[in-house]
């Protein structure tokens, strides 16, 4: 009888890849090259993150934590944002520190520094001497303003790329109706840190795919503030290319609801809900019983319903007000309407769509048990998205990558670990 050999796993689409990410040593927490090494990790490149000893990196302080128990292994940001890496620990501030880490680099494809400029300097690690050092490095400076920007030793953050770039100006979208007690808002959690990720990871992707034709590394600046900058795209035109008095000019200036505004209370929260054009008109009116208000030929255009967009919402809220979330959704998609509720986060994880998709996964770790958390951002038949281990340890693969791949002795680590350098 012949013997079935067993069933290997696909590959995954970046095996084969070698990414280091650097500690942010600044003492504000700083996620965005967490979430751009995570990128390539959960698509199988090998990534050694490397992070303080004792400490560890920020997102370990950061919780969630279980029962509300702070422990630097069961945080929930550090479980999600270092799923499949190697963690080591080194002290990039001792000098026998960055030695190991220089080594760390040699054999590597990419290296994601989330620290400014200066420091960078200081320490030797800036991007003209890793470049000049590795000539087939990749290496990834994220930074607040920029690596190369006038602003690029000042201190950012989440809150100020938000702000300076004019996300928080226009937060709330097309809610505003009294700018003087509505300021603008920032948007929960640390978004413009896993965004100025995102942007780095498709960043180094491109250099990646520049380097097999010339065959060299490169240095890619990845600002957080031009990363956010990205998001409000149109803006740049309008202000560039619309007159002072122009509508998109007029409403970008005063951040006031001067349309439909996006999202509408209802019996048991929120939702969105849009019929701008005709034929979402047409499909509302369905939705809704085809009321006798919605036959008026002042709505009969799409220019006539913007002329009296304060008729309709408040027609609209009124249906709106007797039906939960679930019942409006449903019946909204039933016409081909734009709409969907708005949940909580609890809420979201147990929708039905995600449920179908498979999007929240179950994963097992040995501190924190079992933990759920979202799983592929996309989709790959032949090379898929795949967890192969949870997040380290603090240290957890010292005498991995430190001991058998770079060299270092048993003693050698010993004694490195006992002056605090590992």
């Amino acid at each position: 009888m012949a013997r079935l050999e067993p069933l290997r796993e696909p590959p995954r689409a970046l095996e084969g890849l070698k990414v280091v990410e650097l500690p942010c040593l600044d003492t504000m927490p700083f996620l965005a090259a967490s979430m751009a090494a995570k990128s390539f990790a959960d698509f199988g490149a090998e990534v050694v993150k490397v992070e303080p000893p004792r400490t560890g990196s920020m997102e370990r302080v950061l919780g969630p934590f279980r029962d509300e128990m702070p422990d630097p292994e069961t945080g929930g940001l550090h479980l999600y944002l270092n799923t499949n890496k190697l963690g080591v620990t080194i002290d990039l501030e001792n000098r026998r520190g960055r030695e190991l880490a220089l080594d760390l680099l040699a054999p590597a494809d990419i290296v994601f520094n989330p620290n400014r400029p200066e420091l960078n300097e200081k320490l030797g690690i800036d991007w003209r001497t890793l470049t000049a050092r590795f000539p087939k490095l990749i290496v990834v400076s994220i930074t607040f303003f920029g690596a190369e920007s006038p602003y690029r030793n000042l201190r950012g953050g989440d809150l100020v790329a938000t702000h300076m770039s004019g996300v928080g100006y226009e937060t709330p979208w097309h809610q505003v109706t009294d700018p003087s007690n509505q300021p603008p808002l920032k948007p929960g959690g640390r978004q413009s840190d896993y965004l100025t990720g995102y942007t780095a990871a498709a960043a180094a992707m491109c250099a990646l795919f520049s380097r097999l034709t010339n065959g060299a590394g490169q240095h890619v600046d990845v600002g957080q503030w031009f990363s956010m900058i990205s998001m409000i795209r149109p803006n740049l035109g309008f202000y560039s290319h619309e007159t002072p008095d122009s509508p998109s000019f007029q409403r970008l200036s005063t951040r006031r609801k001067m349309a439909a505004q996006w999202v509408y209370p209802c019996k048991d929260g929120w939702v969105s809900f849009s019929a701008g054009t005709d034929r979402f008109w047409r499909g509302a009116k369905k939705a809704m019983g085809n009321p006798e208000w919605m036959d008026s030929e002042l709505f009969d255009t799409s220019l006539g319903r913007a002329a009296h967009i304060d008729a309709i919402e408040a027609g609209a809220i009124d249906w709106l007000s007797t039906r939960t979330r679930a019942e409006v959704f449903e019946k909204a998609q039933a016409e081909h309407v734009p709409c969907f509720p708005v949940y909580s986060p609890a809420e979201a994880a147990g929708t039905e769509q995600y449920k179908a998709r498979k999007f929240f996964i179950d994963l097992e770790h040995p501190a924190a048990r079992e933990v759920r958390m979202p799983g592929a951002p996309c989709k790959f038949t032949r090379t898929p998205w795949r967890i192969v281990r949870g997040a380290p340890m603090l240290g957890e693969h010292n005498q991995k990558i430190l001991g058998e791949r770079i060299g270092r002795s048993d003693a050698a680590l010993a004694e490195l670990a006992a002056a605090g350098i590992i």
